[in-house]
């Protein structure tokens, strides 16, 4: 088989990415093995090429919500400035630390995040609860998500929706709207980074963002359309996957 008939396969795959990245967000545990199994990239240069996908599913969700009128603007562009600040951070330090070294890290924060929801699901599904209100510690939290964003990518959007949901008492279908146009700019960030440093591969990257653009859509109409359910559905079993994904390599 040719070579770049290997490559339509990185389609599927972007697509199935896609979906889950704009309910929830995790989608990089496709990809990434995707990206260096088929096309035989190394960790961190598959790192770097799947921000490409990534740009273009969040591009395409976040088009669906504006036209649904699910996203906040105002809401959007004060979590974006905290976050942008942590990105070339986390980006810089990917660039040249070991990301498997932190990965059980990660895996746990995940896990642990999990079983709080199960247990205490108000936390992100009531809407009339008082949620936090100090600017210090929204700020520090966004600030470090914009680190782990810029460092490994991968469950972005779990963490994106988490702080949203605990800062901003809010319907998860408008948290998730406002999620994927944060994630549109922190990745449009973090992959001028590694593009910089050489660490990304156009081609793959290109062709895997067809698969994750259809998937950005079609997950954005399934979020808008099944409601918070969904959502909060998507969100637990995506996030003790990518706990167990993470953990799993330190066993």
């Amino acid at each position: 088989m040719p070579e770049w008939a290997w490559y339509l396969l990185l389609i599927p795959a972007g697509f199935l990415a896609g979906v889950v990245n704009s309910i929830a967000g995790g989608g990089s545990f496709l990809t990434l093995p995707a990206l260096m199994c088929i096309c035989g990239l190394d960790a961190q240069m598959a790192n770097g090429t799947n921000r490409i996908a990534i740009l273009f599913s969040t591009l395409s969700a976040s088009a669906e919500f504006h036209k649904q009128g699910h996203i906040d603007p105002k809401l959007a562009a004060r979590l974006i400035l905290p976050t942008l600040f942590g990105v070339p951070v986390g980006a810089m330090l990917a660039v040249g630390l070991p990301i498997d070294a932190f990965e059980p890290i990660f895996g746990g924060l995940f896990l642990a995040m999990a079983v709080l929801l199960i247990f205490k699901p108000q936390l992100l599904t009531v809407t009339d609860r008082q949620p936090p209100k100090t600017l210090a510690g929204e700020f520090v939290l966004f600030f470090a998500i914009g680190i782990y964003v810029g460092f490994i990518q991968a469950g972005m959007g779990l963490l994106l929706l988490l702080g949203i949901s605990l800062f901003h008492a809010r319907e998860l279908i408008g948290a998730n709207a406002v999620k994927n146009v944060i994630g549109f700019v922190l990745t449009a960030v973090a992959l001028s980074v590694f593009v910089y440093h050489g660490q990304v591969q156009w081609i793959p990257g290109l062709v895997m963002a067809v698969g994750n653009l259809l998937g950005g859509y079609v997950g954005a109409k399934l979020a808008i359309k099944k409601g918070h359910r969904l959502i909060f559905g998507f969100l637990i079993v995506v996030m003790i996957a990518t706990g167990a994904k993470l953990i799993w390599p330190a066993f």
